[in-house]
């Protein structure tokens, strides 16, 4: 599953919600550090999507103790909060490509990181606040992770390899590794973790499964989507996957510091909240808070 392409990834998957009118799809899904903010993406289409437009896509931050959505950029998805939940940096369509962006949420101005013809997006930011990491669509069937700095300076090339496709890269907690998602072309997409000292990565999958959408749930354990709608952790040192029980989701992730899940649900289409705390096969969930509905953003 290409990042560029999860319009259509998401309508064959059937994750939206229909009216008469139209269809709240959404994009990307990420946590504030201190679990006090979600950034997500969305887009409203007609039910046949024949008003799609990539100008179409909004950003928006909810803040879940003020019960506030702020919307943060028009034509833009696949954002990252900064450590201290001050900025944000994301993905904005600029009419000839995607090039990723730096806003202050406060004063509200924003600058240009990346200014090139290649589709760029998934940025994540790094613990300590110097680094940003997010994938670059090079060519056909060809995606790179890069690394770069937050003024867009010294730019690398993480997995250099020309024939596959690299996706959504995420820091771990201490800020020593990237989980991400490699595409063959085959539909048995894997997961991959890099150390970033030495650059090694290792398949934590290692199935037959389509895996995709990873993230972190502590150091040593991940959560992702395995198949269309089951989300499971999985230790990065081995053993099985362990899926996640009571929740249908294509995308999700967690937030360490309040221990909890962020969702979007695959019965309704809303994000919800959820408790989750212990460790994999031990795990207690609390009851399912629902914070943005279709309803919501349907005309904004």
């Amino acid at each position: 599953m290409r990042t560029s392409s999860l319009i259509l990834t998401l309508l064959f998957l059937g994750a939206t919600l229909s009216s008469a009118q139209s269809r709240i799809n959404y994009g990307s899904l990420s946590w504030s550090r201190d679990g006090s903010k979600i950034l997500f993406s969305s887009i409203e289409v007609q039910p046949d999507w024949s008003n799609y437009s990539p100008f179409n896509w909004k950003l928006y931050v909810y803040d879940l103790k003020r019960n506030q959505l702020k919307l943060v950029d028009r034509a833009a998805m696949f954002g990252t909060f900064s450590p201290d939940g001050r900025q944000v940096a994301y993905s904005k369509n600029t009419g000839v490509s995607w090039n990723l962006y730096i806003k202050d949420l406060a004063s509200g101005e924003k600058r240009k990181v990346t200014d090139t013809p290649y589709k760029e997006s998934a940025p994540d930011w790094s613990p300590d606040g110097r680094m940003i990491v997010f994938s670059r669509n090079l060519k056909k069937d060809v995606t790179s992770i890069y690394s770069m700095d937050t003024q867009g300076n010294n730019e690398r090339n993480l997995t250099r390899n020309g024939k596959f496709e690299f996706h959504n890269p995420e820091f771990s907690q201490d800020g020593n590794h990237i989980v991400y998602y490699m595409e063959r072309g085959d539909k048995k997409d894997q997961v991959y973790v890099m150390e970033l000292r030495s650059g090694f990565s290792q398949n934590i999958t290692r199935d037959l499964n389509h895996n995709n959408y990873p993230g972190w749930f502590d150091d040593r354990t991940l959560v992702y989507t395995r198949g269309n709608n089951e989300l499971v952790l999985k230790p990065i040192e081995g053993g099985a996957a362990i899926p996640i029980e009571g929740i249908q989701s294509y995308l999700a992730k967690y937030n360490p510091a309040q221990k909890e899940i962020a969702y979007i649900s695959r019965e309704d289409q809303s994000i919800y909240i959820q408790k989750l705390k212990g460790r994999p096969g031990r795990l207690k969930m609390g009851k399912a808070l629902q914070v943005i509905s279709p309803e919501t953003l349907r005309g904004k």
